[in-house]
């Protein structure tokens, strides 16, 4: 008897979960998008983007699953923290003016509140609820780092826009660790009015759009288009600067795809060495935990040449080894 084909029933599960609708508005999530164009289509042509790959599928899938697991954990952590804290107001949908004129809308996870000193719950800002690879958690650690990717830097758009829809000055994005979702890391940034004017703009360039039936320019950018799911519809004229040509090559294919893998890992692994540097002193040797740094010096002797006189450089080279 044949082992059953577990892949396949996932791909038949997650294929059904993937649900089109038509939408009329503006999406917050959506808004901090560098193509007025794609923003043009999610509006007035959302039939027309390709199914939702069953990998990535499978990644929201499983959000949904956790967000009741990871709001035990927040209630519980919020109990025993120093204040105490917790979220409240969870899946509102925004309903301001400003918000509706430009045919906006969204939902968001909750507002975070304090118990201040007279023992007060105190709303201090909107707060949204983000599960993270665990290679890409460690690299967000601040606002400057949600700009790393293209999916973290609409996070930014999106808070603001919550939080001025609830007229709150303060931004709250907690990121929790997927394979540890007892690690969190709270991040917070002030509304930037300069910012959401900017997102205030697209929406009503889309809605331009949207009212003459006719879609904004191609921007043409091949990291762009590339990954849209309108890609086909939208046949964007990316031009090559050489002679390109398709081809066959299942082995670059799988290489290409394994270093698009890492390129991650790669980021945080640079982001550590320099952490690392930082603490340790050259020349002194250390054993800290498992680990063992020893220091090397070497001299270079440099000749006296041109306008340069003869001197020696001193250098550093350090050992790494782990301890048995």
């Amino acid at each position: 008897m044949n082992s059953p084909n577990i892949q396949s029933g996932i791909d038949t599960v997650l294929s059904a979960k993937d649900k089109r609708y038509p939408c009329h508005v503006n999406r917050i999530s959506q808004l901090d998008d560098p193509c007025l164009r794609r923003l043009y289509y999610y509006r007035h042509d959302w039939d027309k983007a390709k199914p939702t790959e069953l990998s990535l599928q499978g990644i929201y899938e499983t959000g949904n699953i956790l967000e009741p697991v990871i709001s035990r954990i927040i209630s519980e952590t919020g109990e025993a923290t120093s204040p105490k804290w917790r979220i409240v107001g969870t899946q509102t949908t925004t309903n301001d003016s400003l918000l509706k004129e430009h045919q906006i809308s969204g939902t968001i996870d909750g507002f975070l509140q304090i118990r201040n000193e007279g023992e007060q719950w105190q709303t201090i800002g909107v707060v949204d609820i983000k599960t993270v690879n665990p290679n890409i958690y460690q690299t967000l650690t601040d606002y400057q780092s949600l700009g790393r990717y293209f999916w973290t830097k609409k996070w930014r758009g999106q808070l603001m826009l919550y939080s001025l829809a609830h007229n709150l000055g303060r931004c709250f994005l907690l990121l929790v660790n997927k394979t540890n979702l007892y690690d969190m890391r709270l991040l917070d940034f002030e509304v930037d009015m300069a910012y959401c004017d900017e997102l205030l703009a697209k929406a009503k360039a889309v809605n331009k759009a949207i009212k003459t039936d006719t879609p904004p320019p191609q921007i043409n950018n091949a990291n762009e288009c590339q990954r849209c799911s309108f890609f086909a519809f939208c046949s964007p004229n990316l031009k090559s600067t050489g002679d390109l040509k398709m081809i066959e090559n299942n082995e670059l294919a799988v290489i290409l795809d394994r270093l698009s893998e890492l390129e991650t890992a790669a980021d945080e692994y640079a982001d550590l060495e320099k952490q690392r540097d930082a603490l340790l002193s050259k020349g002194q040797d250390v054993i800290c935990g498992n680990w063992m740094v020893m220091w090397k010096k070497s001299i270079k002797h440099y000749k006296e040449q041109l306008a340069k006189a003869a001197h020696d450089q001193e250098s550093w080279s350090k050992t790494i080894t782990k301890l048995a």
